[in-house]
């Protein structure tokens, strides 16, 4: 059964449809962090590949092309996909670092100072049967 947060229901993306003229051929268009994934793959990716030298030891100028271009594309259209618990992969790595953060079990918590005042209040609610429409 998938049950859908209010994270996810609530999460508006700003979508690209087009560039300017031309069409992107991806249903319901591309993300801003899809494009900054992409944009940080090729940053990353590109470099290495032309200090590897991967154009010479392919030798097709086309499939060279191919290896260079097609991984930041791959990241750009996963990066912004549903992984776990539907949630995007930024979303997934920011609770994950928030759970790694927090203390393991309670036992780790450290106790407050004595000199910390603790004020503990309690209240209780009685109806008033007159605005339920009882006629007691």
């Amino acid at each position: 059964m998938i049950v859908r947060t209010f994270t996810h229901a609530w999460n508006m993306r700003v979508r690209i449809y087009a560039f300017d003229d031309i069409r992107l051929p991806v249903k319901n268009g591309i993300s801003i962090p899809q494009v900054l994934a992409g944009l940080a793959a090729a940053v990353v990716w590109v470099p290495l590949c032309l200090l590897l030298g991967v154009p010479n030891w392919v030798g097709n100028l086309g499939f060279a092309t191919m290896i260079i271009a097609v991984p930041p594309v791959i990241v750009l259209l996963y990066a912004d996909r549903p992984i776990a618990h539907e949630k995007t992969s930024e979303e997934w790595l920011s609770s994950w670092l928030v759970r790694q953060s927090e203390p393991r079990r309670l036992a780790a918590l450290t106790g407050a100072p004595p000199s910390r005042r603790v004020l503990l209040t309690a209240s209780r609610w009685v109806p008033d049967n007159q605005l339920d429409g009882d006629p007691r």
